[in-house]
C-alpha cells in the first residue's frame, strides 16, 4: 500500500505544481488575462464610479477577449471595497475602480483597514467637475441664497455625501470653509441613493458630478447652483462656477480610476494599462465620455498616474489640515 500512498502523494503534487507554473507564466508570456476579471466599484450602481467602471469593462472585455465584469460593493464609505481589493491575490484578476477618496481616507479614517501603499494606479479613466444642486422647489435660488441661509442658521442647511473624505464631501467641506459657513452632512451609501432625498427637499443640497443629476436639471427637477471647474462647462454654460461667484478654494476635480493590489506583475499590469489608454485613443469613446460631461486628461501611462496619485494625496492632507 505504501507504494501507492507515495504515488498518489507525487501525482498530487505534480499537479500542484503544474497548475501554478501556467499562472506565473502568464504575467510572464503575455497571456493575461486567462480568465474574467473583477472591477470592484466603491459605490452603488448608477454613480459616475460605476458608469465609467461598465463603459471600460465594456471596452477592455473587447480588447483584451475577456469578460471584465463589474462588481459593486459600497459600504464604510467607500473604504469597504478598498479593503476587499488590497487583500486579493495581486494577479490582475480583482481591480478597484475608484475616486480620489481613495487617497483621502486613510488620512481621516483610523480604521480605514488600508493604505495608499497598498495599491498601484492602473490607470486614469476620467475626469469631471462637481455640480452643486438642490431641488427645484427650493428656496434656495442661488448661492448667495445658500451661504444667506448657512449663516443665518449655522449647520442646520444639510447636504448629502457618501463617506467622511469622499470627493462629495471634499467638495462640500472646500464651499464651507471659503464661504465661512458650517453645513449638516448626512451620510449616504451612494449618491443615487442620495439624489431622491434631495430631490423631495428632505436633504437641502448635494455636490456630485453631472452624470448624477444632469437628466433631472435638464428636466426641471433639479436647479444647479454651482460648478467646480475653473471655466464654465460647455454642458452647463448657465451655471457659474465657485470661482466667478467668489469661492476660489472650491474649484476641484474628481478624478476616477483604477487600481490594483501593489505586487502586481509589471506585465500585467501595462497590460491592462494599455488597454485602457487605447480607448481613451477611440474618438468615439471620448465621444461618449464627453456626452457624461467627464475629460481625459494628459495623464497615460501607469508611471504618470501614480505620480499624480502621490502630488493629490499630499493635496488632500493639506486640505483637511486646514
Amino acid at each position: 500500500m505504501k507504494p501507492r500512498h507515495y504515488l498518489l502523494k507525487s501525482l498530487a503534487a505534480c499537479l500542484l505544481a503544474c497548475a501554478f507554473v501556467p499562472a506565473q507564466a502568464q504575467a510572464q508570456d503575455g497571456t493575461f488575462p486567462a480568465r474574467p476579471v473583477r472591477m470592484v466599484v466603491s459605490t452603488s450602481a448608477g454613480g459616475m464610479t460605476d458608469i465609467l467602471a461598465r463603459l471600460y469593462a465594456e471596452s477592455l472585455s473587447k480588447a483584451l477577449k475577456q469578460p471584465f465584469v463589474v462588481d459593486n460593493m459600497p459600504g464604510a464609505g467607500t473604504m469597504l471595497a478598498s479593503r476587499y481589493v488590497a487583500r486579493q491575490a495581486a494577479d490582475g484578476y480583482t481591480l478597484l475602480v475608484a475616486a480620489n477618496s481613495i487617497a483621502v481616507l486613510p488620512h481621516v479614517e483610523t480604521n480605514a483597514g488600508y493604505q495608499m501603499k497598498d495599491f498601484t494606479g492602473i490607470g486614469e479613466l476620467a475626469r469631471s467637475p462637481s455640480l452643486l444642486v438642490v431641488s427645484a422647489s427650493s428656496k434656495m435660488k442661488t448661492l448667495a441664497d445658500l451661504v444667506a441661509a448657512a449663516k443665518k442658521d449655522p449647520g442646520v442647511v444639510t447636504y448629502a455625501y457618501v463617506g467622511r473624505g469622499t470627493t462629495s464631501h471634499m467638495t462640500a467641506e472646500l464651499f464651507a470653509h471659503d464661504a465661512g459657513v458650517s453645513f449638516n452632512g448626512i451620510a449616504y451609501k451612494g449618491i443615487s441613493l442620495a439624489v431622491p432625498d434631495v430631490l423631495a427637499g428632505r436633504v437641502e443640497f448635494l455636490m456630485g458630478p453631472p452624470t448624477s443629476t444632469e437628466e433631472l436639471i435638464k428636466s426641471g427637477k433639479m436647479r444647479a447652483l454651482a460648478i467646480t471647474s475653473g471655466a464654465r462647462s460647455p454642458a452647463f454654460p448657465n451655471v457659474p462656477t465657485f470661482k466667478e461667484l467668489g469661492y476660489t478654494d472650491a474649484t476641484y476635480n474628481l478624478f476616477f480610476g483604477v487600481f490594483a493590489p501593489a505586487s502586481i506583475p509589471d506585465g500585467v499590469r501595462k497590460t491592462l494599462a494599455d488597454a485602457i489608454d487605447a480607448a481613451k485613443k477611440d474618438p468615439a469613446f471620448t465621444a461618449r465620455l464627453r456626452q457624461l460631461g467627464m475629460d481625459v486628461s494628459s495623464i497615460r501611462t501607469p508611471q504618470q498616474f501614480n505620480a499624480f496619485l502621490k502630488d493629490e494625496e499630499k493635496k488632500s492632507v493639506s486640505l483637511l489640515r486646514q
